[in-house]
């Protein structure tokens, strides 16, 4: 993708929070695999996750697992390389804290009551902490996301929209 650039025309950081549905495919073999490899892989990003995502990738890991029977050594494979990605601080974990918790149960009564739209806790509380990251170092954040839920529902509030930047590979929404 492109990158920014600053006043002297030197590469800037870029940061990107990904949400479980798009961090997927760095460990899955998809046809969105190749991209998010590529920009999770890329030394110049920031890539950060939210402590909910520890426990929603496992999830998916064993999710793939029931569809495809895979064995427990496939599963502990895939583990070990998303530990990997931690301990190598490819990953960086973002910790939910009380704001991000609130700024969650936000997202869930505006989904829930004013959209009519189903999105889980969890997902509210990751997209909430990528938007608090955002806020925090007042600059935009590029948020990774496959989930059609979620983003039909972040896309249409001005605090997500005017804090993020999403990069939604789901398929079209109408």
């Amino acid at each position: 993708g492109k990158r920014r650039k600053n006043r002297a025309g030197a590469s800037v950081e870029m940061i990107y929070f990904f949400d479980t549905s798009a961090l997927q495919h760095r460990y899955l073999s998809s046809q969105k695999s190749r991209g998010i490899r590529r920009t999770i892989s890329d030394r110049r990003n920031t890539c950060l996750i939210s402590s909910m995502s520890i426990l929603e990738i496992a999830s998916a890991f064993g999710l793939h697992c029931r569809r495809h029977s895979w064995s427990l050594a496939v599963y502990r494979r895939l583990d070990r390389k998303f530990w990997s990605d931690i301990g190598s601080g490819i990953l960086q974990v973002r910790e939910a804290g009380q704001l991000e918790y609130r700024r969650a149960l936000h997202l869930l009564e505006y989904a829930g009551a004013e959209l009519k739209r189903n999105i889980s806790s969890a997902d509210a509380l990751i997209a909430a902490t990528c938007l608090e990251l955002a806020l925090e170092r007042s600059e935009r954040v590029k948020f990774c996301l496959e989930d059609k839920r979620l983003y039909s529902a972040i896309r249409q509030l001005d605090a997500y929209k005017s804090a993020i930047d999403f990069r939604y590979i789901g398929p079209p929404i109408a």
